[in-house]
Parts: C-alpha cells; structure tokens; sequence
C-alpha cells in the first residue's frame, strides 16, 4: 500500500509543566492496518499492540523488554521495529522472578506477569526503585476508559502507588481487554500528554477522551482480528482433520481395489486351471475313444503273435509280401497353427496407434515436501499448457480409475512397494509409458554413507534405512521406460540404468515471479536499517558439511564487518536450528550478528528471500551427490532481487556468469573475498541481481518448460514423432545460455510505486522529441486499462524533453501504479534505451513506444487479451499520419514467421513478453547499426520456436516525417548497408529482399 500524503503536524497543548508534543497522526491510526502475526490461538495481548506500536513510533526506546508476552506480541513487535527501522532493542523475560528494571526503557508485563510482580513487590517493605524514563505498561488492570473527574483513575486500586519505592509517577488507564496500566517515571515522555488532563485539573480533555476511543477502538479491531484468525485456525484444523479422514478413506478404498485385483487374479487362476483340466479330461477321452476303435485290429495282432511259431509266420509273411494292413484309425484332433515369429528379419509386427491425445498423471512419492511443486505440480501445469491433459496425484491415493486415465505415468520419488507393483501392472497391460523422475541420487543404493552424503547422519538415519530407501528407488528405475532429472550430471548417472533420460530443470511459476518481484518492490520503498544481510536459506537439516567449507570464512567476513548479519533458519514450532550450530564453535564469537528467523511453506519464500542483501549456497564441490543437486536456490534469490554467491558445482557452473549474474568460491579464501566485494559494494549487488533475473526468466521460466514437455511428450506419439522430437532437442542444445541484455547506467529522475500489481507497462524511449512527446503521454493516459505503468528512458535529449516530461508525471501521477522517468548517463542509442526501460519493468508484459507516436485509448486493453502464457508479443496494426498525403496501414499482415526471411513486416509497437525479451538476450545496442533492433528480436524469438499473435485493429498512430530516426538515421545508404550487415551476421538464414535504403512515406 503506498504511503498516503503526510497530514500537517498538529500541536497538542499539555499540562503547562510539559512542554508541547507534535504528533503524527498517521502513527495513531496505522496501527489499524498493520498486520497482525498470528501464532496459532495465541492471542494474548493483542488488543494493547496498537498502543504500543503508537508509543515505539512516538518514544523510539532504547529497549523494549516484554515479560511474559506471547509470540504473536513478541514477533508483531519485532516486526514493526523491523519495517520502522527503529534503534530499538527487543528483549524477552518467560516470567517475572529474572525481571529486573535495571535500564530506562519501554517495559511490558502480560497479564500473569504483571500480577506475580505486582504480588512481589507490595510483599517486599521497600520496594525497589525504577530508573529514570522508565516507562511501565501492564496489562489486567480492569480500569474504565477514563476516570471520573473527582478520581485520578488509580484511587480505587491502591497497591498501585506502592510498587515502586515511593517515586511520583504518572500514571492512567485504558479499558481495551483486561485493562492496560501505564505508570511513568519522570521524565515521562511528551507524547502522553495526549491522554492526561490539563495541569491543575482532574477532568480530561474532549480530545485525550476522544484519543482514548481511538486506542480502544483499535485494540478491540485487533482483538476481533486475532479472534477471526483463531476461529479460522479451528476450521483450517477441522478441514485438516476431514481431509486425513478422506486419505483414510482413499487408503481403504485402494486396498480394497488392491484386494480386488487379487481376487480377480485369484478367479482368473482358478478358471484357467479349470479350462486346463477340462481340456486335459477331453484330450483323455478322446483317446480312449481311439483305444477303442483300435482294439479290433489289436485283438487280430495279438492273436497272430500270440506264440513264437505265429510270430514267426508273421515276420515272413512281411517280408515276401510287405507290411501289415491294419484297419482305418481316426484321425487327430486339429491344432491351430502358431503364430509368426515376430522376432524374425523381415517380418513386420503390427503396432498399436498412437492415441490421438496423451493423459499425464504424475505420481508424488513424497507428497508432504516442497519438492512436490517443483517436480508434479509445476510440471503438470506445464503439460497441461502444452496441451497434454494432466494431473498429480500422492502415490497412496492412485487408484485404477486413475491408471485407466493415464497414458503416461512419471513417478516422482517413488519407491517400489506392493501398491506400485500393482499400479505398474495395470499400467503395462493398458500400454501406457512410465517415467521415474528424481532430484537427486536416490537410485544408488551404495551411495548410502554418511561418508558420502552427510544428510544421513545430520537428518538422523541410518545408514540400513536410507539403503533401504535407494534400493525401493532402483527397483521403480528399472521398471520404467525412462526417466527425468533436473541437472544434465543427475542426468549423466541415471543413464547407466535408463538410457532414454531427458534433463527436465526445476522450474519457478508465475504466481512465485509475481510474489518475488513485489516482495523485492515493498523492500526498496523500505526505508533501509544499514545492516547487510547474508542469507543461508537450507530447507534442510542435511548440509553440516556443505556449511562447514565455509564457516571460517563466514566468520571473518561477520568480524570485519559489523553492520552484517547471517541469516539462519529454525524450524516455527520448537525453534530447533535447520543448521546445527553447535557444530560449528566459531560461530559462538558472532552470536550477536546472527538473526533467526522461522522457516516458511513455500508460498511465503520469495518474501522471505527478499529481505536478503546476499544469498549463500555452499555445497562440497567433490561430491558426485552435491554436484547432481539443482540450481533453484540461484534462480529463486535472482528472482527476488538477490545476488548469490555459491559453490561451483556442475550445474551452478553452467547457469552462473562468475562476476556477472553471480560469484562463485570455493575455497575459504575465495569465499571471504566474494562476500567482502558484495558488502561494501551496494551497486555491484543491484546489477548482479538485475543481470541475474534477466538470465533465469526465460532458462528456469515456465514457458521454456512448457516447450520442452511439449517436444518430449509430441516424441512418444510414434516413431515419426519421435525421429522428429530427437531432431528438436538435439538442435536446442546449444540454446542453454542466451546472451545478456545490455543495460546502460542511468539515473532515476522521478518514481513513484503504490505497490499494486498492473499488467504490462509501456516503455516510452525519449531523444530530442520535445515537440511531440506529450501527445505520446497523453496517449497513454487516456488508455482504458487499469492499473497501468510507465516508464520513460530520456537518451541524453538537450532540447528540454526532460524537464516536460517530468513535470507531466507530478500532474499525473495520480493516474498511474508505478512511475518512473529515467535518464542514461550517456546517449546509448535506442536499443539500448529501450533495454533500460525495459530491465525497470516489474510486469508480465511491456509495450515500447517511440516518443512520436500514439496509442488509440483501447490499444493496451486489446492487446493484452490477445496474450496467453506461451505468446511472445502481439502486434496490432497501425495507421500512419503526419507528412504523408495519403496515410497507409502498417503491420496488415498475419503473423508468418517465415515471413521474416525477406524482411520484417511487425513495426515495434507490439506487446512483449518481458520472459521472451530476455530468452532473445533484449535489443541489440550497437549504435553503428542502429534501426532494426525490433526486426532482430522478431527473428530471435523466431529461431526459439516461440509463437506471436495478430491483433487486426487498428490500435495504434505511426507519425510520418522527415527527422524521423527510420527517414534521418536508418534509411540512409551508408548506415542501411551496416544494420544489414549486422542482421545477416547475426541470423545467417535471412534472405532480404530490400537491402538498399529507401524514405518511409
């Protein structure tokens, strides 16, 4: 929420023995709308937050010391000094017996706190004194709003004048809650003076009266808030309780199919063997059947060869007159023939065709970890954009309604058990494909040694139970047709089981983008605290080890710097330590400059992330497991802002430019250096982090996700498909690292942000259009759509564009989300002016208009519902004006990109996916050939495979005239011969057809 306009001070007049106090109304009535941070049900204490909160913004105390207070006090608190950035400290006491007022200060007690003190001191006959200052706020006081007039507010409870030694002390009372006591010893700060009477009076003011309401109030909104938050915390808890109910259930449900499977088994195997014996019993009467119509003809033999003599008659007989005829015997029962050999050269086997549309389903063997989204939910909705029908399921709750709906299978993490048998065997007899995919080596069963991966020991197994685990994981490898990895090394390994492995990375979203990049937004309107912040963001307790390379580098970049902090994480519940420091001994000399904070579901990281100045990634370098890990630490933090320093791994070698968009150490030396040049560099930290962002949004983006599964999954419709997929993915190869925008430095002129979230922004680049440049802001303010943002970039123009620029902001503002004019340091040249602009958006889509052209008031509107999520830019058409005698449209055409060999056909003006931007590497800047720097990002985003859309309306104005850049600059015969030298040379494929210059009428 941006900041509102800052009332007048108003004077409040005080007892003529105070001096008047000038407040901030704003600090009375924010209280009302900051968050409240709940924990659990605990709500202790909420209703006195905004006073307190009103007090801290008023006093700025040197400590504040809660006794007894609940975390949602305790963490509302330390938030609030944190976003206020004030010098105050926060120190907790769990009872009242170690608190002692030794130091001036703001003091706190919670309810059973303050009556155990209250008891301790009114039981002791001289009761200690307070210091000066002190200021005491107790709660369970049970006072009225405001006393009568013949009372103080404290005369009907007594033991309060005793409890500190006989000290005059103010003192009154609000009713919020349980009652909120305040006494203060002199001096007592100006601001209460707001909520006493006059001197020499007993009766308050209209306005200390009205003032109290007002905390009142605001404490019963927070306290109807926390009582909201517990109440929905009970129905988050019932529905909890219904869905593991339902899981129950669904477990019951797949072992009764599981048990039914087996009865059919069982049913098959019984009619089988009854078939069989049925045959067997037909086969023995048929030949009984035969013994009988031969018997006869036996009977004959046996009696001619009954004796020797007659034998011998008979082998005569034989001899001279051949073999015995015996009578006719029946035929044998006719056998089908078998069927051909399939296996044989030359013959052909019948393959069943390819189903017109594939159905995903994506099995999560590990459904309660963060690794879920990453590996089935993002890459379901990938598929599911490339128009695969898909969808995720836990591993225990598949049933064989769900292996009917799937022609592929990926099992994430699964190992092999009874329930999987059974779901692998219905899914071979339907045909269907089964991919195993993992992210990291959890198919090697020997790898299971602490020796090797320290997790094991630091997670609290053993070493039987993870190889136990390995070999669950091998038995689902060699059961699948093939398989997934992040990283091209986890890759590399899996190959030795399953040859057909494809790298799929680990992937960001947009709603994760959206939340970094305003997270990173609400940062920088953050008045700063001076400390520099190294974040150690482990979602585990498995990297002792990694941690432990560079503990004494850490720990000597801590001592010469005292204004940073190491940022470590706890788990919220118990406060035990993701990183176990007692490990670590050195890190007890900077216990002072370490911060916890709790750790987060992963909807709340990229704010989380945001609060970093540095983010750390140490891994051992020398490990195969740590060197198969992915790189989604480095592309989460560049996201939100943040540069990284990390260890050179595989995968980290690959994505990070060392010095450009990262630092990568490892040695401790190399670790102290890298962290000391970030600290004492803020802008070297700020243009890391930007070139950082630019290079993961399209190369861990889901777009380029999409396109991948698109091709693998395109590859499984038959052998055509698959020839052709292999032809795509071999071409993409080298397309892993895309060359940088280049951002010129500039200087910020005016800024405005109110923390909303627009849609797109238009990028306005400025060079000496003083005459014209208004009616292109105007156009922009008469846009339809809202929210909107704009940026204007002035390229070193000395004819006054700057000062009407900037004064049309202050008049406008009020029309835009944010604002922001822009000046290079030096005359870049266009591309590179647009690539500034463009680098200060912090929206989805960009549109770049030159400073003498217009938008109709439905352009961005239109524009923006012809984009989906894999569209790079669309383009509307235009109409010319100004010098021409006979206006002509521009940009007609539909979008052809092959059409983009003879020339381009797409004017500038077009709505850019700021992904796609940064996949081309943004404008060319060189100024030598400057004019087609669109042309060149049409063909760019054309060799990606990335598709564009036209917008048939005319949506924009395209001014004619003689100092025009295309008339003055472009189309002169000496620079056109170099700008076609330029694209030639950077897409070879191109064949213009207008390769002389030639004036734009």
């Amino acid at each position: 929420m941006p900041d509102r306009p800052a009332p007048s001070p108003r004077i409040v007049p005080g007892p003529t023995a105070r001096p008047r106090h000038v407040v901030d109304e704003r600090s009375i009535y924010s209280a009302l709308f900051d968050p409240v941070i709940m924990h659990d049900t605990d709500t202790a204490g909420c209703e006195h937050l905004p006073f307190l909160m009103w007090l801290m913004a008023n006093t700025a105390p040197p400590t504040l010391t809660l006794v007894g207070a609940g975390r949602t006090v305790r963490d509302t608190l330390a938030f609030f000094v944190h976003v206020r950035a004030l010098p105050t400290q926060l120190v907790h006491h769990e009872t009242s017996c170690a608190f002692q007022p030794e130091n001036a200060g703001l003091y706190y007690l919670a309810r059973t706190a303050w009556l155990a003190w209250q008891a301790d001191r009114l039981a002791q006959r001289t009761p200690p004194a307070a210091p000066p200052g002190s200021l005491f706020l107790c709660d369970g006081v049970q006072a009225p709003l405001y006393p009568a007039a013949t009372e103080s507010g404290l005369e009907k409870y007594p033991d309060w004048k005793n409890i500190l030694s006989s000290q005059t002390v103010l003192s009154f009372c609000f009713n919020q809650g349980s009652g909120l006591g305040v006494l203060a010893v002199p001096p007592e700060p100006d601001c209460l003076a707001l909520f006493l009477p006059p001197a020499n009076t007993t009766a308050p003011t209209r306005e200390a009266i009205f003032l109290r309401q007002q905390i009142a109030f605001a404490g019963q909104a927070w306290l109807d808030k926390a009582q909201l938050a517990r109440t929905a915390h009970e129905n988050q808890s019932l529905h909890a309780g219904l869905r593991h109910a339902h899981t129950d259930m669904l477990a019951l449900r797949v072992r009764a199919h599981q048990t039914a499977l087996e009865l059919s088994a069982l049913r098959n195997s019984a009619a089988t063997t009854r078939t069989r014996i049925h045959d067997d019993y037909e086969n023995m009467q048929a030949t009984g059947r035969i013994v009988s119509d031969c018997r006869p003809a036996f009977d004959a033999v046996r009696q001619r060869v009954s004796s020797v003599p007659a034998l011998v008659r008979l082998l005569a007989r034989t001899i001279l007159k051949g073999p015995l005829t015996l009578p006719n015997l029946p035929a044998p029962p006719a056998v089908a023939p078998p069927p051909p050999c399939t296996d044989q050269p030359g013959i052909a086997a019948a393959r069943p065709a390819a189903p017109t549309m594939l159905h995903v389903l994506f099995v999560a063997g590990e459904p309660d970890t963060p690794g879920v989204q990453y590996r089935c939910v993002r890459n379901a909705a990938a598929c599911a954009r490339a128009g695969y029908p898909a969808a995720w399921k836990d591993c225990a709750a598949v049933t064989p309604g769900d292996i009917a709906w799937a022609d592929i299978l990926v099992l994430w993490r699964v190992a092999f058990s009874g329930h999987v048998s059974v779901m692998l065997q219905l899914a071979r007899q339907k045909g269907a494909r089964i991919i195993f995919d993992t992210d990291d080596l959890t198919f090697i069963p020997h790898m299971a040694r602490i020796d090797l991966i320290d997790g094991i020991r630091s997670a609290g197994a053993t070493e039987e139970r993870i190889e136990t685990v390995f070999t669950d994981m091998q038995r689902t490898l060699m059961q699948a047709d093939m398989g997934f990895a992040p990283t091209d090394a986890l890759a590399d390994t899996m190959r030795v089981y399953r040859p057909a492995t494809h790298t799929v990375p680990n992937t960001y979203d947009a709603a994760f983008l959206a939340q970094a990049r305003l997270a990173c937004r609400a940062r920088k309107a953050t008045h700063p605290d001076g400390l520099v912040r190294i974040g150690y963001a482990t979602g585990s307790r498995t990297h002792q080890k990694d941690f432990a390379q560079i503990c004494p580098a850490v720990v000597t970049v801590l001592r010469d710097n005292p204004q940073t902090r190491l940022v470590l994480f706890r788990e919220p519940e118990n406060h035990r330590p993701l990183l176990m420091i007692d490990e670590f001994p050195a890190l007890r000399t900077v216990h002072a400059q370490i911060e916890w904070r709790d750790t987060m579901p992963l909807a709340g990281l990229a704010q989380e992330l945001a609060r970093f100045d540095i983010c750390i990634a140490p891994l051992q370098t020398q490990s195969i497991f740590c060197n198969a890990k992915s790189e989604l630490k480095f592309f989460e933090a560049a996201l939100a802002g943040v540069p990284c320093v990390v260890s050179p791994t595989a995968p980290f070698r690959r994505c990070v430019i060392h010095g450009r968009t990262g630092l990568l150490a490892e040695t401790p030396a190399e670790w102290a250096e890298a962290l000391n040049r970030l600290i004492n560099d803020p802008a070297l930290r700020t243009r890391m982090a930007r070139d950082a962002c630019h290079a993961v949004l399209w190369q861990f983006g889901p777009q380029r996700q999409t396109r991948l599964f698109r091709t693998l999954l395109d590859g499984l419709r038959g052998e055509d498909a698959a020839a052709h997929a292999a032809e795509t993915l071999i071409a993409r190869l080298p397309d892993r690292m895309t060359d940088l925008p280049d951002i010129p430095e500039c200087t910020t002129l005016f800024e405005q942000d109110r923390l909303d979230n627009a849609a797109l922004s238009i990028v306005v680049t400025v060079y000496n259009y003083a005459a014209v440049v208004l009616e292109a802001l105007e156009s922009v303010r008469a846009q339809t759509l809202h929210p909107l943002d704009l940026i204007v970039v002035d390229d070193g123009s000395t004819d006054g564009s700057v000062a009407l620029v900037q004064d049309w902001m202050r008049r406008h503002a009020g029309r835009f989300n944010r604002l922001l004019l822009l000046r290079t340091d030096k005359n870049a040249g266009l591309g590179a002016a647009r690539n500034c602009g463009v680098a200060h958006t912090e929206t989805p889509f960009f549109l770049p208009l030159d400073a003498d052209n217009r938008l109709l008031p439905a352009a961005c509107a239109h524009l923006l519902a012809a984009m989906d999520d894999m569209t790079a830019y669309a383009y509307p058409t235009l109409a010319q004006f100004g010098a021409s005698p006979h206006p002509h449209l521009m940009g007609e055409a539909p979008f052809q990109p092959m059409r983009l060999m003879a020339g381009n056909f797409i004017d500038a003006l077009a709505l850019v996916a700021k992904w796609a931007w940064a996949a081309a590497g943004g404008y060319y800047t060189d100024r030598a050939a400057m004019g087609w720097e669109d042309y060149d990002l049409w063909c760019s985003l054309a060799e990606l495979g990335l598709k564009a859309t036209h917008v048939p309306q005319i949506l924009a104005e395209y001014r004619v005239h003689s100092r025009s850049m295309t008339n003055s600059v472009t189309e002169t015969a000496e620079h056109k011969a170099r700008v076609v030298a330029l694209m030639e040379q950077r897409h070879p494929w191109l064949r213009l057809v207008q390769k002389t210059a030639k004036e734009r009428v």
